[in-house]
């Protein structure tokens, strides 16, 4: 998947029994704002603007809303 700064994205984090990360789940399912990129140890990444705060989200996590 292709983001750009300035995409609308969905999150989707990785929430349940078998989770490797419970962390934030208050943003699943959110419509945010890339609002730069990044990498997390060579794994593309992206910082949101997501529920007045900014996280970072691996690109697995966001599905792109708008194009």
């Amino acid at each position: 998947m292709e983001l750009v700064v300035g995409d609308m994205v969905r999150i989707h984090n990785d929430i349940g029994p078998d989770a490797k990360f419970d962390c934030w789940p208050e943003s699943e399912g959110q419509i945010g704002v890339v609002i730069a990129l990044a990498k997390r140890l060579h794994i593309p990444a992206a910082k949101v603007m997501v529920l007045g705060e900014v996280a970072e989200f691996d690109f697995t996590e966001l599905e792109k809303v708008c194009k």
